[in-house]
């Protein structure tokens, strides 16, 4: 059975990991490796923690908004909460993920503080109209690039507040943890860099064993091994989904927020910094084996983000009224269909947003074959063509 994600890591990848976790005399790293940002980043222990660096930064008073885009994971909008704030939601479009500009200027009053969005499933889009609004308004604009990470060419858009990167496990390129925060307001990034020194430094040892960890779960999402996994675990009547993202998940509850208040080792830096350098080729095969398997899927299917460009197909995800059908169906071919983690916000995130909520993320790899592809697309087509 293929994964419906693995995990965008080599051996090579590891051996590096876990060398400089051992090795004792790390060079001092002073900037992520973007091409262009000489001094605005600042290395984060993920985008939850470097978002809870920048509230705690700016010292918004209780009562006042802030305004999500389309959706996200719920912890975003938890920690935003957690200092008293409100969360409005703007709508999207659920196939083209573009914001609806007007709904967004219609959300925004005088309690407005700042606008969260997001470049969802590999693809970014223009976002100079949000920025341009934003400024007019004096507002802050916070870029979640997580899941748009291109390589070092991107750092975000020119004129946001800031552009937050993940190198989470489930990201493309991964250093199975950490991000990168661009801060262009140069106030604002001293601000935050001293209130990050004040964090305890990741033990290097904790790092060291979550690469190990990963290694191992890279061998589990090999085809084979995983389908065995999989087999078990429903003969067992056991929900593998929701064992996967719980063994991915970033942190447990009990230790969220001294998670949040911590800063990356050294080591992870240095994997960071790595990955932002030269995974440039992995990319290409990523956009090459992407477009091969939207190629392969019916111009009927909803299909999320056809024709939209620029895209590194993070996720590939399908919109249809019954997910679990389709799941059910993909799985019962070898192909491991899952939902997103991601939600909209209740109150007022729209019906695009919450269509993509509920929508079905289908199993992409670079690994997987012309061949797969081709059986791929043929049976997500015929379940729409009946549906």
């Amino acid at each position: 059975m293929w994964p419906c994600k693995d995990i965008d890591v080599s051996w090579m990848d590891v051996l590096f990991a876990l060398r400089v976790c051992v090795k004792r005399d790390h060079s001092l790293i002073l900037e992520a490796g973007f091409r262009s940002e000489s001094n605005r980043s600042l290395f984060c222990i993920s985008v939850r923690s470097a978002f809870d660096l920048y509230l705690r930064s700016r010292r918004w008073s209780r009562g006042d908004e802030c305004i999500f885009v389309g959706l996200n994971v719920p912890d975003m909008f938890r920690i935003a909460e957690s200092y008293g704030l409100r969360v409005i939601g703007s709508d999207i479009d659920a196939i083209t993920t573009k914001l609806d500009i007007s709904q967004l200027r219609a959300s925004i009053n005088e309690d407005t503080r700042f606008i969260v969005v997001p470049h969802l499933f590999g693809h970014r889009f223009d976002l100079s109209p949000v920025i341009e609004l934003a400024k007019s308004l004096k507002l802050d604009v916070v870029e979640d690039c997580a899941q748009a990470f291109a390589g070092h060419d991107w750092s975000g858009s020119e004129g946001a507040t800031l552009s937050l990167f993940s190198f989470g496990p489930l990201k493309t390129a991964t250093a199975l943890q950490g991000a990168v925060a661009i801060v262009r307001d140069s106030s604002l990034r001293e601000a935050m860099d001293r209130e990050l020194q004040s964090y305890t430094v990741q033990p290097t040892w904790r790092y060291a064993a979550r690469v190990v960890r990963f290694a191992m779960m890279t061998i589990a999402t090999q085809r084979f091994v995983y389908g065995l996994f999989v087999g078990l675990l429903r003969s067992l009547g056991v929900d593998h989904e929701a064992v996967i993202h719980t063994a991915t998940q970033s942190s447990t509850s009990k230790s969220f927020a001294r998670w949040l208040r911590t800063q990356p080792c050294t080591a992870l830096k240095q994997v960071i910094r790595r990955q932002i350098v030269e995974s440039e080729p992995s990319f290409q095969t990523r956009i090459a084996k992407g477009s091969a398997l939207f190629d392969a899927i019916g111009e009927s299917v909803p299909l999320v983000l056809r024709g939209q460009q620029p895209n590194v197909f993070w996720m590939v995800p399908i919109l249809t009224e019954a997910p679990e059908t389709l799941k059910d169906l993909l799985r019962d071919e070898g192909f491991d269909a899952m939902s997103s983690r991601l939600v909209a916000v209740r109150e007022s995130g729209g019906e695009g947003a919450k269509a993509l909520e509920y929508a079905a993320m289908l199993p992409f790899s670079p690994q997987m074959s012309e061949m797969e592809f081709q059986r791929l697309g043929s049976i997500v087509t015929r379940f729409f063509s009946r549906e």
